[in-house]
């Protein structure tokens, strides 16, 4: 790992001005580890006067290149420097810009953990929905950065202001997403001039999609044209998605309710979050909708219902 470079500089800035002499500095930087090898061309670089700010940016970079040897001594140096007590030491006149940059120091310093945990606790969350998601199909291999610029893209696309560009960012993202979690994906295409959002395979079926992002509700006039389609479409038992990213009209699923040959699945913005932030995995709750849709005949539950389910059960 490397210090991001805001980190870097406050550091710098900070042991520059708490600890301020050079002897010192130097001292203090051998103390928390750094290697005897590094330190002899510190030695050369105060011999031309180097600044200590320069010197410290040199030290974090060949700790850098120490890989996770050096990682350990700069994450030792930063938290010393962060925990520092002895301010009262400091001459009168430096005392004021010692503590201000020590405060900053402090602040970036507990952003940056904040930030680390939250990283941790979201790859955390990627490696259990991957992991359940092994027990299912043939899958894409885990990639941290793939989901992470998923979620990144979806809040820009939310912010949009031209609801066709959005549309077609949000169709994008969507066969994106299709592609990342099923066993394959076709992408968009269109036949008989009518379009079709996406066409991917999953649990030996090939389902049709439709991606809608308007202000109404879906109707049960608007599944059912997604129905027909996949009713009539050729090559065998083709099933449908629709997503609908502000939910269902009650009349929708009350005309879907209880029907014994319903083919299409209903998702909606909420789902499609909880899918985003690595809660569930997209295939694993295609499938436990399909489920339920057998078990209840009940054309709609959510993901924020299935993981309720789940931590009731557990």
């Amino acid at each position: 790992m490397k210090l991001p470079q805001d980190i870097a500089n406050l550091l710098a800035v900070t042991i520059r001005d708490v600890i301020w002499y050079r002897d010192k500095v130097d001292s203090f930087l051998a103390g928390c580890g750094v290697p005897k090898a590094v330190m002899i061309e510190v030695e050369d670089l105060r011999r031309v006067k180097t600044p200590t700010i320069k010197v410290v940016h040199y030290v974090l970079e060949e700790l850098d290149r120490r890989g996770d040897e050096g990682w350990a001594v700069a994450r030792k140096i930063l938290t010393d420097m962060h925990y520092w007590k002895d301010v009262h030491s400091v001459e009168p006149d430096r005392k004021a810009k010692a503590v201000a940059s020590l405060k900053e120091l402090q602040k970036a310093y507990q952003q940056y953990k904040a930030q680390q945990a939250f990283q941790e606790q979201q790859q955390r969350h990627e490696l259990r929905m991957h992991e359940e998601r092994q027990d299912r199909v043939a899958m894409s291999h885990l990639d941290h950065p793939k989901l992470q610029g998923f979620r990144d893209e979806f809040d820009q696309i939310w912010v949009m202001g031209n609801p066709r560009e959005r549309g077609d960012r949000f169709e994008d993202l969507m066969n994106r997403i299709f592609e990342y979690f099923s066993e394959a994906s076709k992408g968009s295409f269109r036949r008989v001039g009518e379009q079709i959002d996406g066409q991917f395979y999953f649990d030996k079926h090939w389902y049709l999609v439709e991606v809608r992002w308007r202000q109404e509700k879906a109707s049960a006039a608007d599944i059912s044209v997604l129905r027909d389609r996949a009713k009539s479409a050729y090559g065998g038992d083709t099933r449908a998605l629709f997503i609908s990213f502000n939910g269902f009209s009650e009349e929708c699923l009350q005309s879907l309710s209880g029907t014994s040959d319903e083919r299409v699945i209903l998702m909606d913005g909420v789902d499609l979050r909880d899918v985003l932030n690595c809660d569930i995995g997209f295939d694993v709750l295609l499938a436990e909708k399909q489920a339920e849709i057998v078990r209840t005949k009940q054309p709609f539950i959510s993901a924020r219902d299935i993981l309720s389910r789940r931590r009731g059960q557990a």
